[in-house]
């Protein structure tokens, strides 16, 4: 598939348009292949989902497995997460197996299905409704029988996996682990973001995943490797890209890959066929990115306490992430309450999600957002 803005943004498209992760690449499908269950952990917009949906569409594995991904980033139950998984197997599985709507069927019994064909395609689709989800885990188990039967092993990815510690259903860590241990046709890629519960999840004795992955740790691409595939994309359409406006946008937006893609997804829409993109770009591109969000980021500045909004204001004019938020030089230089206003300020923004934590240090979820509350 070809596209006309090479920095693609938001979905994988082919090996094309993906960035390196060569070393990376290789462990996932080693782990996969040789039947480990695997934790990916990074920080948000690494890009952990484009590795996997790289990783699951390499020839070994896109030959040799059915793959499945879910994201449960948004999601509050194990209803919800059997809900996505039942139409996930149904959707991929219906158009590669003939008369795989029947076995379906035949196997997942708990949920009342029924089926409509696709006028252009001919294939069945699942008409299934969240609400005729009334036994999850028996819908689970029924489920995982159906990959267990697969003529191929099969290959389950959840994204933001931490996010179960939260459904409401009991102890769901508990309830996932023993349905898949017992599993030998079925290998899991877990995926999140909040190192800190994930490795408490996977890591601690009393907890039911121990010792049960491989651990994979994705950091940022390197500077010099980012800034080659970008200047290889601006060439191959007749386009070019300073090393020095690269290594600027890297630094800006701290190497994190989203952000990347989408600032030279917009430098490569300013730069004319035979024009050479330079730092002389750089200001106008980030206005550009941000005009897009400015009301949404108004919307939820609005919606902080005066607290909140002055500390996320030092935060972001400090723009350094090795600042103690709490220490008398902080609070002084931004003229902050106490410290324990500042705590109580802090947890009301990591609680709305404004904040988040990256490795015991607190930083603004969105850099954009940062941008807008620099300049603001």
């Amino acid at each position: 598939m070809k596209v006309k803005n090479p920095f693609v943004i938001g979905h994988y498209v082919s090996s094309e348009y993906f960035c390196d992760r060569e070393n990376e690449t290789a462990e996932l499908v080693k782990n996969i292949e040789n039947g480990r269950n695997v934790l990916l952990i990074s920080n948000r917009r690494l890009g952990k989902t484009g590795l996997i949906e790289h990783v699951f569409t390499s020839t070994d594995i896109a030959k040799g497995y059915y793959t499945f991904f879910i994201d449960i980033y948004a999601m509050n139950s194990l209803n919800e997460m059997v809900y996505e998984l039942a139409k996930r197997i149904f959707s991929s599985q219906v158009k590669r197996k003939k008369n795989f709507a029947e076995q379906f069927s035949a196997i997942v019994k708990s949920l009342t299905t029924s089926f409509s064909f696709d006028a252009q395609t001919g294939l069945p689709s699942i008409n299934l409704s969240l609400g005729e989800m009334t036994q999850p885990q028996t819908t689970l188990d029924e489920l995982l029988e159906c990959l267990e039967r697969a003529d191929k092993p099969c290959v389950v990815a959840i994204d933001e996996f931490q996010q179960i510690v939260n459904f409401g259903d009991g102890n769901v860590e508990a309830i996932l682990r023993t349905k898949i241990q017992r599993l030998k046709n079925v290998q899991f890629v877990y995926a999140g973001s909040q190192s800190h519960i994930l490795s408490n999840m996977f890591n601690s004795p009393s907890r039911p995943f121990y010792n049960s992955v491989v651990m994979m740790k994705l950091g940022p691409i390197a500077l010099d490797v980012y800034t080659k595939f970008a200047q290889k994309l601006f060439r191959q359409h007749g386009k070019d890209i300073d090393g020095q406006l690269a290594e600027e946008v890297y630094n800006h937006f701290k190497g994190v890959t989203w952000y990347l893609q989408l600032f030279m997804n917009e430098v490569f829409s300013l730069t004319e066929r035979g024009e050479v993109a330079n730092k002389d770009v750089f200001e106008e591109a980030l206005h550009n990115i941000v005009a897009v969000k400015i009301f949404a980021f108004e919307d939820m500045y609005s919606r902080l306490t005066e607290k909140q909004k002055m500390l996320l204001k030092a935060i972001a004019a400090e723009n350094d992430d090795n600042i103690s938020l709490t220490s008398q030089a902080f609070l002084k230089r931004h003229h902050l309450p106490s410290s324990s206003a500042v705590q109580t300020a802090m947890k009301g923004l990591v609680e709305k999600g404004v904040l988040t934590d990256v490795a015991g240090k607190k930083e603004i979820n969105d850099l954009l957002f940062e941008d807008w509350l620099r300049k603001g």
